[in-house]
């Protein structure tokens, strides 16, 4: 199949869509009527059956070399998945699936014992999903976890959980039981940064984990030690580690990576990463990409997130070229010119209200902690309602 050319696919009838495929796209996407159509390869009825056959005679260049090894093609390799037809699993039985993400839209019970894909990601909304889990290299469970339930697994090397939380809230995110991976040894967790903080109790259930990822808002993290066969820990875009044990409570730790985490701690895992390097072999381990506590505001709390259209637009670009020239300041007149000039972009932008007053004036309030110099919070206040029409 040559790409760059139109595509006739029978997907849910005789030749139901016609696709450009550009040169060395690997995946085929299936988005919900509805969806943005520019972020799918096609828009489907969720409810619709799909006729997965219809890629049986699809080869990537190395496929078409060697077609007698995949009789029912190798084309897409990745597939991307908002609807409701399971068949992809059966199909899979004859023809390998690299990797399939699947976002059901209605309740449904999924059996994979006997699929043979890869890398599974199921994404959960608003609907029962019930799986029996078959042999899976990788296995990720991302969006509203508490609408999962696993009955049954397989044979799966690394589970991978990203669940949907709540962006500000303060409240710890608990996550949920899944007995039946109760025996896994790999797991890799990823929450915001700045969201709400993954409880690390929670991940106590899986009592055999060997190999441990987490990534964002962490807490209670003294209770990793806990976890008595760690070989391999890696924390990434952490901005409180404050709770977490020294390296040496790991008996068989043997490779630690710390990267974008918060400054103060971070150097004390450097340094414990270099005394345990003196008394145990080490895999590849690191701390680098240390980070004060601003770095994470300014790059996961922009007050802007909320905002649409053109205003959106503009403010983030300001936002983002202030925070540019603020690095390279050296005195209080020139942080309050900065900030002044941002303030007053604003003045020329509609429908500025009460509620966009308060998110320039929590940017007004992060730029201010940019610069080497100390600049006092009640001042830049003053300086905000000086120049501001709003």
């Amino acid at each position: 199949m040559s790409r760059d050319e139109i595509m006739q696919l029978s997907l849910t009838s005789e030749n139901s869509h016609s696709v450009k495929i550009p040169l060395g796209q690997g995946s085929f996407s299936i988005g919900e009527e509805g969806m943005d159509v520019k972020k799918f390869d096609v828009l489907v009825a969720p409810d619709l059956p799909i006729n997965w056959d219809c890629f049986n005679s699809s080869f990537t260049g190395h496929g078409q070399s060697n077609a007698h090894l995949f009789p029912y093609g190798d084309w897409p390799r990745f597939f991307y998945y908002w609807g409701n037809n399971a068949d992809f699993i059966k199909w899979s039985q004859k023809r390998t699936i690299e990797q399939f993400t699947w976002c059901p839209q209605t309740t449904i019970s999924a059996d994979f014992t006997e699929s043979n894909i890869g890398r599974l990601t199921i994404q959960a909304e608003t609907s029962k999903i019930e799986l029996q889990l078959g042999t899976h290299r990788y296995l990720c469970m991302a969006g509203n976890l508490e609408q999962v339930s696993i009955i049954q697994k397989g044979q799966v090397d690394t589970v991978s959980f990203v669940p949907k939380v709540a962006p500000k809230s303060l409240d710890t995110y608990q996550l949920p039981l899944f007995g039946a991976l109760s025996e896994i040894r790999t797991l890799d967790i990823k929450v915001e940064p700045l969201g709400q903080p993954l409880d690390c109790e929670s991940l106590l259930q899986f009592k055999h984990l060997t190999s441990l990822s987490l990534s964002g808002n962490l807490t209670n993290l003294h209770c990793l030690e806990k976890f008595k066969h760690l070989e391999s820990l890696a924390i990434r875009y952490a901005p409180n580690l404050e709770e977490l044990p020294t390296l040496k409570s790991w008996s068989n730790l043997t490779s630690f990576i710390g990267w974008n985490i918060e400054e103060s701690k971070g150097k004390l895992l450097r340094s414990e990463l270099k005394q345990l390097g003196k008394e145990r072999t080490l895999e590849y381990s690191s701390v680098s990409q240390l980070r004060k506590s601003i770095w994470f505001t300014t790059e996961y709390g922009i007050p802007f997130d909320a905002w649409t259209g053109k205003n959106a637009k503009i403010a983030l670009k300001t936002y983002k070229a202030t925070l540019k020239k603020l690095k390279k300041i050296k005195t209080e007149q020139e942080v309050k010119d900065i900030l002044i000039e941002f303030a007053k972009v604003f003045n020329e932008l509609p429908q500025i209200e009460t509620t966009e007053r308060e998110d320039i004036g929590e940017a007004m309030n992060q730029l201010r902690q940019i610069p080497a110099i100390e600049i006092d919070a009640q001042k830049v206040n003053r300086w905000f309602d000086e120049v501001r029409d709003y």
